[in-house]
């Protein structure tokens, strides 16, 4: 179907009208150059147990296929006297990449579907490209700029960074290592550990059974529908943390912020342990709906702030449960 503009033009408002047309006709056409610039490059390979991949900005999705073989779907609108695309197989790996003929800026972009077997080892690199993939059992490393990423449905190992993007996961099973700058990571129904970083952005994890380590530098984080099966930790400089439990907890627990609120909603479990709870006595506030066993006053060296530290033993279970904050408050919810 081709492509076509409808404009309906009064009397009264014709000046105006035809002074918006102009600007409309222009994005019209350089969609329309951008789409007949395309070029494409479409390949298969067999043999493959490794994919290397390398973008400049380039988006890039990776899919489930119905055979063994590895197929490269590409197209980019770059022009094809400045850029290169790259598509070799050297034994059983793989090589994607884009070469740039001209060192000066130019316009365009590209993205990449790769369909492939179960069971390869991906490592990608991207500028700015956002990554994606679905309903695959992978071993990943993937890096990028400031990209974003979406895994959904995925199996395997996946170490995921980026400077400044956004990572969300969901549906996961395996292990999972996830670091960003100053994004947000968004973690739902996973099985197995993760460990989660993020300079300044914000922790969501929902539906998670296994080890958690998670930490934020000044973004908040939040856990619900907890069950850990290895010891968890959760961690802000200066935002708050909030852990909600689904299970009883039968393995070491800490949460704690340097200037936010650090708070265990055990979502009317019954919670046993030792329980260890602090906060500056000066700023800091600790909550609990039961007595404490124990309440001493820690000076910290080389300054004169004193940290109240206040424990109690909830019944025979072993393991051991800290909750603190520097100058916001420490609470348990029943």
């Amino acid at each position: 179907m081709q492509p076509f503009l409808f404009f309906k033009v009064s009397r009264v408002n014709n000046s105006k009208i035809m002074r918006s047309i102009k600007p409309n006709l222009l994005v019209c056409a350089i969609f329309l150059t951008s789409l007949a610039n395309a070029q494409g490059v479409s390949k298969s390979f067999s043999g493959i147990k490794r994919v290397d991949l390398s973008t400049s900005s380039g988006d890039v999705r990776l899919e489930k296929g119905n055979s063994n073989e590895v197929t490269v779907q590409m197209t980019y609108t770059y022009s094809t006297s400045d850029y290169r695309p790259i598509l070799e197989q050297r034994g059983t790996t793989l090589v994607l990449k884009e070469e740039f003929l001209i060192k000066n800026f130019i316009n365009g972009n590209s993205k990449w579907i790769i369909t492939m077997p179960d069971g390869l080892e991906i490592k990608l690199n991207s500028g700015s490209g956002n990554i994606e993939a679905n309903t695959l059992k992978i071993v990943a490393n993937v890096n990028t700029g400031s990209g974003n990423y979406s895994w959904k449905n995925v199996s395997g190992d996946s170490k995921i960074n980026t400077g400044s993007g956004d990572i969300n996961v969901s549906a996961y099973e395996g292990q999972l290592t996830l670091n960003t700058g100053s994004g947000d990571i968004s973690v739902d129904d996973t099985n197995g550990d993760i460990k989660a970083n993020a300079g300044s952005g914000n922790l969501s994890l929902t539906g998670i059974k296994g080890g958690v380590q998670a930490n934020c530098g000044s973004g908040n984080v939040k856990a619900k529908e907890l069950h850990l099966t290895k010891k968890g930790s959760f961690n802000s400089g200066s935002g708050d943390v909030l852990v909600v439990l689904t299970t009883p907890l039968a393995y070491d627990l800490s949460i704690g912020s340097g200037s936010g609120n650090a708070v265990l909603d055990s979502h009317g479990l019954k919670l046993e342990g030792e329980l260890v709870m602090s906060a500056n006595k000066r700023n800091g506030e600790i909550r609990v709906p039961f007595p404490f066993d124990k309440t001493e006053e820690i000076k910290e060296n080389g300054n004169n702030s004193i940290t109240i530290r206040k424990t109690v033993q909830l019944g025979v279970s072993p393991i051991q449960v800290k909750i603190s904050t520097g100058s916001g408050t420490a609470e348990v919810i029943k």
